[in-house]
């Protein structure tokens, strides 16, 4: 583990009251080698063993940060939220500070599917298709959007068990410290003289009901992983999302909504293939659309979108007809042929051939729409050579668009269709 200087200062911990205990008659004796003094029925803690343990704390999260680790920080009292909130926003951490919700690590099962709800609203409030849904309906779902943003707010990102948790009371905050315990998660605690300091990782004998002396520890402890999060050699996925991955993430959401109105609850395993032939046909499109082929003029050929060839946007839809019969028959086993020998087994092979082929649809629609584009572009090239070409990109960037929604959406829909067992 790397070791720095952390530059703790016993003189503002004590203007922060870092230093004051409870009453005494509130006390753990198991806090005792903490504890220095008794002054007006308050225990005083010992600030030297306070500093030494926060630079072991600030030591892990360093050495965590600087390995790409992830953390939460975790403290719902009224005089730690809004600490703990700017703390973790300002560390790229995650962090809960309103109401731990029984189960959250240990029924991790179940939060993410909370979390893949919360998502789903906040992709229809952004869509604006909560607004359009009847009044009641629309109440119903901006409630539980509203609730899952208060308790799921600060872990919205998360995809996956946090390396470390930082626990700001250990006495209000037991059950997120009991599975930490359960699951191996290290935790470190800020502890008064009322708690258990044998329970976490790293416990820091600190006052937990002085705002200002939950800001400092949240501070140190922050400038810490901010200091190991700046050394990483690659660069990790940030858990606050900058710009690109802002629009990354609406890119996924969009993708992710048109599958599901497309196929159902059950979307969530083609969002994949939805996505990859949408971001080809979108891409490629692009290319030709920003680069069209009669300002350029290359050595070797002409560049143009790969689906302006029939043999590729055929290939996209026998790509697609192979995903509707391994929908049926993920979904219902071999069972899903019974539909094709109605009326009569005899129409199976004609049955079976029939939906085989109806995806082909897309790739002719699509490559009419194509050289449709591709023909207006040559003919006002033909009468304005160097004028025209600029306007008609952008005409190009929107049909180009359009296309690759038709064709993605189409898909989902044929896939819906399958699962669903409609011929």
């Amino acid at each position: 583990m790397i070791r720095r200087y952390w530059n703790i200062n016993l003189e503002e911990m004590m203007e922060a009251g870092v230093h004051f205990g409870h009453g005494t008659r509130k006390w753990n004796p198991r806090m005792a080698p903490y504890i220095s003094a008794k002054r007006k029925g308050i225990h005083i803690i010992n600030l030297t063993r306070t500093a030494r343990f926060l630079a072991e704390a600030c030591d892990l999260v360093f050495d965590a940060a600087s390995r790409g680790k992830q953390f939460l920080i975790v403290g719902t009292k009224n005089k730690a939220a809004d600490s703990v909130a700017r703390a973790a926003i300002k560390a790229r951490c995650h962090y809960v500070n309103k109401k731990w919700l029984g189960g959250m690590l240990t029924n991790w099962y179940t939060t993410e599917t909370r979390l893949h709800k919360f998502r789903d609203l906040r992709t229809e409030q952004k869509t604006g298709r909560l607004n359009r849904l009847p009044k009641r309906d629309a109440a119903v779902l901006k409630r539980q959007l509203s609730h899952l943003q208060t308790y799921l707010g600060g872990i919205k990102y998360m995809t996956g068990l946090p390396d470390i948790v930082i626990i700001v009371d250990q006495q209000e905050e037991y059950t997120a410290l009991r599975e930490c315990i359960t699951l191996g998660i290290p935790t470190i605690c800020l502890i008064d003289t009322n708690c258990d300091p044998d329970l976490a990782d790293i416990s820091i004998p600190a006052n937990d009901d002085a705002i200002a002396s939950i800001r400092l520890i949240l501070n140190k402890l922050v400038f810490a992983i901010c200091e190991g999060s700046a050394i990483i050699a690659v660069r990790n996925p940030q858990t606050i999302p900058t710009d690109s991955q802002n629009f990354f993430e609406y890119v996924l959401e969009f993708i992710r909504d048109v599958s599901k109105t497309q196929i159902g609850e059950e979307y969530g395993p083609w969002v994949p293939f939805i996505g990859t032939l949408f971001l080809f046909i979108f891409v490629s499109n692009w290319s030709g659309a920003l680069l069209p082929w009669k300002i350029i003029q290359l050595p070797h050929g002409e560049l143009a979108a790969p689906t302006n060839d029939i043999n590729t946007t055929v290939a996209l839809a026998l790509l697609t007809s192979v995903a509707y019969f391994y929908a049926g028959l993920t979904k219902k086993g071999l069972g899903y042929f019974s539909k094709y020998i109605q009326p009569t087994p005899i129409l199976l092979p004609i049955n079976i051939l029939e939906d085989f082929t109806k995806p082909l649809s897309l790739s002719f629609r699509l490559f009419g729409n194509i050289l449709a584009d591709e023909l207006v572009v040559v003919v006002l090239v033909s009468l304005v050579p160097l004028v025209i070409p600029i306007p008609v990109m952008f005409l190009g960037l929107f049909t180009s668009g359009i296309q690759a929604l038709i064709f993605a959406t189409l898909a989902a829909a044929y896939i819906g269709e399958s699962m669903e067992g409609h011929h």
